[in-house]
């Protein structure tokens, strides 16, 4: 029996439920489909580290990060990898974990730090097609990010025990 790559998987349902809510680029689903792919393994969360190698597991601190990368020679490139891990951080989380972030009275702010991100991205990239895929991501983002709450829910629904074990992997 043949069983499908994650991102195969992740493709497909990610293909099924944007279109069910008027999301049709084909890039746009497989870049969320890329990243549903990667962040499926917790450590690509906080890919991001301070300079003693501790993973930056904060909106603020990933902002400073970006900060501090916009001097000095060599760092336009890391400025450009925080940016967008900061797009797919907030894309993930508000998506995937949007009742957490409403409890704790973040989701809005999760929102904002996510567009603005891929906005920069958009703005400083040099490849016309991922400039338009930042774009599209920048002006749906909010569009995106309740869709894929909304398939989390309709295409895989958990019991309650599940919810609680799903949050508990995200600390309060």
């Amino acid at each position: 029996m043949l069983l499908p790559s994650l991102y195969r998987f992740f493709r497909h349902q990610v293909g099924h439920g944007f279109h069910r809510h008027g999301i049709t680029e084909p890039a746009t689903v497989d870049y969320v489909s890329d990243i549903l792919t990667r962040f499926a393994q917790a450590r690509q969360l906080h890919t991001l580290q301070d300079a003693n190698g501790r993973p930056l597991e904060y909106i603020v601190d990933m902002l400073g990060a970006w900060q501090q990368s916009q001097g000095g020679r060599g760092s336009f490139a890391r400025g450009r990898f925080i940016l967008r891990h900061l797009g797919e951080y907030t894309l993930f989380m508000s998506g995937l974990f949007r009742e957490r972030l409403k409890t704790r009275g973040e989701l809005n702010y999760y929102l904002a730090h996510g567009s603005s991100a891929y906005w920069r991205c958009a703005d400083n990239e040099v490849n016309p097609r991922q400039r338009q895929i930042y774009w599209q991501l920048h002006s749906d983002f909010g569009l995106i990010s309740s869709t894929l709450d909304k398939m989390r829910r309709e295409q895989f629904p958990l019991p309650p025990s599940a919810e609680n074990v799903l949050t508990a992997f995200w600390r309060t």
